[in-house]
């Protein structure tokens, strides 16, 4: 077993350095200075560490959802964040969902602010894979391990750090914070602390939810920056069963028929007919961005890249060797989940297979279901499971992009803005009708892959750290929207 280097605390959370220095809200250098020092990190690690230990595994079947975990997480962050829950309105909604509410003082004029996270997680699969028990919130190598620790309770933490941290200094804000925790994100997407919201006619002058953030820009060539990655939409989420229903039987007598067959020949169809390829606006926007740093490593793709539009089939064979890429410019469908017989000497009398698609925006679930059914055998069935359509498009320009922007590169360094279209589904895409800038933007700089759904995911030290001071930054910020 690999050696624990365990973080001591000692202190509860009135001793920390926060609270007993001063500093200007907008003096991030001071305060990073500062904060990476303290007991202040010490216990925001802590914090993670004991938030993973609670297995908030979500359901597609809702009645396997085990709601004790959440309800023992809830007790938690109550202790845990005692000022948070004094002095915002907080409101359950339905079994497990979270919505804080901090009413301000409206004096900047700027419109109510959403910060975004779920408490969910998916599985943690094998445990044998992990190299600390998937929640026990291990601390070791300057990181916190564990199912969740990356996404999303790493967010969760840093926004109500942040809160707790300035509440504690006394600070008031000039406009409303809401914070909307959903509990089914991994599963279906957490639509009911948004549709909370949809009741009160509120509208926000922006919201924030995982994805995008600050990345490192060597995937594209740059060395001395980082990406400022927003997020401005997100593609559809459906999943189809195919299916075929034959007469079964005995394995010695096949005939010519039968369901495995049939439905090989549907998923092979899908493979060799892949949906169209197009060019959106979003990354239209990105690849201006990006095409200039990617011609050291690729110039000729970075040359194609310039005017994608106008090289789009050129550029099909450059896309399909990384599926990232790929993906960004069309609908993709890949079968995922095959069954049948339930012993190998008998011909199933039924061949199911689930296929799931990210839809692009310009397709919609019913497009691709009319595309199925083109290209596989007339024999096979193909059935929505469920699904819905690839987001709107949020607006880009404007004060709060840049606010993001100029707050990222004091605390990450030299950053390039970018448009980005998320490859998958966030709760974001359930209140565009309530914000025209919802954007997905992570405040955990992934220096390196956080195994987020896979065995030994982990969140570091001094991304957390980063991530609170962060949103420190933000929220004392924000009220400069308006001006």
């Amino acid at each position: 077993m690999k050696k624990t280097a365990r973080i001591s605390i000692n202190a509860d959370r009135h001793s920390r350095l926060l609270h007993e220095t001063s500093y200007s809200p907008n003096d991030s250098k001071r305060r990073r200075d500062a904060w990476k020092n303290t007991r202040l990190i010490q216990w925001s690690v802590r914090s993670i560490s004991q938030e993973v230990r609670f297995a908030t595994v979500s359901n597609a079947d809702n009645s396997l959802t085990d709601y004790t975990k959440f309800d023992a997480f809830h007790e938690y962050l109550q202790e845990t964040y005692p000022l948070v829950h004094k002095h915002l309105t907080l409101e359950h909604t339905d079994q497990a969902g979270l919505l804080f509410h901090w009413k301000g003082t409206g004096k900047s004029g700027a419109a109510p602010l959403l910060l975004m996270a779920h408490q969910d997680v998916v599985p943690e699969g094998d445990p044998e894979k992990w190299t600390y028990p998937p929640y026990s919130g291990t601390i070791a190598d300057g990181k916190i391990w564990g199912r969740g620790s990356s996404d999303c309770k790493s967010n969760l933490i840093g926004q109500l750090e942040a809160v707790e941290a300035l509440l504690e200094k006394g600070y008031e804000p000039d406009y409303d914070l809401y914070l909307s925790y959903g509990y089914m994100e991994e599963v279906a997407g957490g639509k009911i602390p948004a549709e909370t919201l949809r009741g009160t006619g509120i509208r926000f002058g922006a919201v924030l939810d995982e994805g995008g953030g600050v990345r490192p820009g060597s995937d594209y060539g740059i060395d001395d920056k980082a990406l400022c990655t927003i997020g401005l939409c997100e593609k559809g989420y459906v999943d189809f069963e195919l299916s075929y229903t034959a007469k079964g039987g005995h394995s010695s007598r096949p005939g010519e028929n039968f369901a495995t067959t049939m439905i090989a020949k549907a998923l092979i169809a899908i493979q060799e007919h892949p949906m169209p390829y197009r060019v959106t606006d979003t990354i239209r926007r990105r690849f201006e961005v990006l095409a200039p740093y990617m011609a050291k490593e690729n110039p000729e793709l970075a040359e194609l890249l310039k005017n994608p539009d106008g090289n789009l089939e050129k550029l099909v064979p450059y896309l399909k060797k990384d599926p990232a890429l790929d993906a960004m410019f069309h609908t993709t469908v890949v079968p995922t989940m095959l069954s049948g017989s339930a012993q190998a000497n008998i011909l199933p009398a039924k061949v199911t297979a689930v296929v799931n698609s990210r839809v692009l925006e310009g397709d919609t679930v019913e497009s691709v279901k009319k595309h199925l059914e083109e290209i596989v055998p007339d024999e096979v069935e193909v059935r929505v499971l469920k699904g819905s359509d690839a987001s709107p498009t949020s607006l880009y320009d404007g004060a709060m992009k840049d606010l993001l922007v100029e707050i990222g590169g004091k605390i990450y360094g030299d950053v390039i803005p970018c448009p980005e279209m998320m490859l998958g589904g966030t709760d974001a895409r359930f209140v565009y009708d309530m914000s025209d800038r919802v954007y997905r933007f992570s405040t955990i700089y992934a220096r390196e892959d956080h195994h987020v759904h896979a065995a030994n995911e982990f969140t570091g030290v001094e991304e957390l750290a980063d991530s609170i001071d962060f949103y420190m930054e933000l929220l004392t910020r924000y009220g400069e929207t308006a001006k």
